[in-house]
């Protein structure tokens, strides 16, 4: 930590590695700091090889495979319904190609610039933490800020419900942190802790991600004996039961919306599923698909062509709102607007890439790289509900995990 700093202004890695470690103040801030702070970080990072003649650290596999994904967006863009809704969004891909080359440049090469990165990334965690559950307890977060829906928490996003993404990015990140640099029985404190908050953000299917996450990284990185790991959880689970009976708002969010308006399908699954605005958005991609299935409309064209009158169907209760940004599944979202041809082009990419990692990390069994892994995993599950894949936000949470995999893949 004294070398850094006493190289800091002398140094232009140094800078990088500060504004790596600071990038997720970006992502509680907004969309145009987090464009801005990933075109600085691209902008430097290029200035360093360039100028430290190490324009070879490009020459890597996983670089040409991203290069092939953007040529398949850029395709897709050829053929979709609007070329210029599909722009911006499909040459803004590679800044994201270099924004994980720049992390890579940067992670697993000096023990001090890790730490002082994965720090940094713990301690603004530990403030968003901090802020939700303020927020919980006095209905505003620790600015101010506040939003109109009971049961959920927005923290430093105002009114955007999205901090569960947030936390379901770096939960596992600040785990493997805590690990290794404190005693394991904080390890499991936290552990808990973690699942609690991302219960209390009051995100249903960013809870289930999170819960899924931690329970599988528990089961894989902790030696305690079995049943002990299953009564823990259990006992989380408990508390969490015993939080929803005593709270209206989360009593309503978690147990109300879903098993009233099963009870009153009749516990028919299909048509509780038609009753919801999921339901709408689900059918009308899947519809889009069915139109064109081959590439999609293109990337930003949903929220166009779900507007169709083409897409009216009285069988989904608020089939009205179906025209939306994205489908709010991460499945549709690449079938309705990249078609087969994207789908299967990223896809491959990730079975590929993953592949390749799951046989380091049986070797290594590096925690930052196994947080990685299955944040990339979860974050594929099918049926849940999710963000869009492509924001600015949603992207470069996604990336960050995956650079931090393939910092740790040689």
């Amino acid at each position: 930590m004294t070398s850094f700093l006493t190289n800091f202004k002398f140094n232009q890695k140094n800078i990088l590695v500060l504004l790596i470690a600071f990038f997720p103040v970006s992502l509680i801030v907004g969309s145009a700091l987090i464009n801005c702070s990933i075109i600085i970080i691209d902008l430097l990072f290029l200035y360093i090889l360039i100028q430290e003649r190490k324009i070879k650290f490009l020459n890597q596999h996983t670089f040409y495979l991203l290069l092939f994904l953007w040529c398949t967006l850029i395709i897709n863009m050829t053929l979709s319904l609007s070329i210029e809704n599909s722009f911006s969004r499909t040459f803004g891909f590679i800044r994201f190609i270099f924004f994980i080359f720049a992390i890579k440049f940067v992670l697993n090469k000096n023990k001090v610039d890790d730490k002082i990165i994965f720090f940094s990334w713990i301690a603004i965690f530990s403030i968003v933490t901090v802020d939700i559950i303020f927020e919980s307890i006095f209905g505003f977060n620790t600015l101010g800020f506040s939003n109109n829906f009971p049961g959920r928490i927005s923290s430093f996003l105002h009114d955007e419900l999205k901090i569960g993404n947030y936390y379901f990015g770096f939960v596992l990140l600040s785990l493997s942190f805590i690990y290794y640099n404190y005693k394991k029985n904080y390890f499991l404190l936290f552990l808990v802790f973690f699942i609690f908050v991302s219960f209390l953000i009051g995100e249903r299917s960013n809870f289930i991600k999170v819960f899924t996450l931690i329970f599988i990284f528990f089961f894989l990185v902790d030696k305690m004996n079995l049943w002990k790991k299953i009564i823990i959880l259990s006992s989380f689970l408990i508390l969490a039961f015993a939080i929803i009976s005593q709270n209206e708002s989360y009593k309503n969010r978690f147990v109300n919306q879903l098993t009233g308006d099963l009870a009153s399908h009749n516990y028919d699954v299909i048509k509780f599923y038609k009753f919801t605005t999921y339901g709408a958005h689900h059918n009308v991609a899947y519809q889009i698909f069915k139109n064109y299935p081959y590439f999609g409309v293109g990337l930003k064209n949903f929220r166009m062509e779900s507007g169709d009158s083409e897409y009216i169907n009285s069988e989904f209760r608020f089939n009205k709102y179906r025209q939306n940004t994205h489908p709010h599944q991460v499945h549709l979202e690449f079938l309705s607007e990249l078609g087969l041809f994207g789908y299967i082009s990223f896809f491959m990419f990730f079975y590929v890439f993953l592949k390749k990692s799951i046989i380091v990390q049986l070797k290594s069994k590096n925690l930052y790289h196994l947080s990685g892994i299955l944040f990339i995993i979860i974050s594929f599950m099918p049926l849940i509900p999710s963000g869009s894949f492509f924001t600015t936000y949603g992207a470069a949470i996604f990336w960050l995990n995956f650079s931090i995999i393939d910092s740790f893949n040689n």
